[in-house]
């Protein structure tokens, strides 16, 4: 962040995401915590100088394989992402009786390049 208005000005457009819970900047990025129920938000608005670059995911869901497509339906909000990239086999071959992961990538509109993901158990 290279000023305190630009921080501002991005703090205000992070807090209207639907179920905003909190932000945190660093010097290159910016984490925003939404609760379970709200939908993966499409982040626009930001200050044009500030040279956004995409969104970084890290969600809880269930996943399903489907010949060599693989998609997540998240917690809560029931958003469908499909999911992309090398790690994919790898989460293919962990599915085997359980299907609940939190799984982190890049987002991409409707589709998340997996980067990292791990087995999670939750109540319903």
């Amino acid at each position: 962040m290279h000023c305190d208005e630009c921080k501002r000005e991005a703090e205000a457009t992070v807090k209207r995401l639907p179920g905003f819970v909190a932000v945190t900047f660093a010097e290159t990025a910016a984490v925003v915590i939404i609760t379970d129920k709200s939908p993966v938000p499409a982040v626009g608005g930001l200050p044009k100088d500030m040279g956004y670059r995409g969104s970084h995911l890290t969600i809880h869901g269930t996943v399903s394989c489907t010949g060599d497509k693989a998609t997540l339906v998240a917690k809560g909000s029931g958003m469908t992402l499909q999911l992309t990239g090398d790690k994919l086999a790898d989460l293919k071959k962990k599915i085997g009786g359980k299907n609940r992961f939190q799984v982190s990538g890049a987002l991409t509109g409707k589709s998340l390049q997996l980067e990292s993901f791990n087995p999670a158990d939750w109540k319903d």
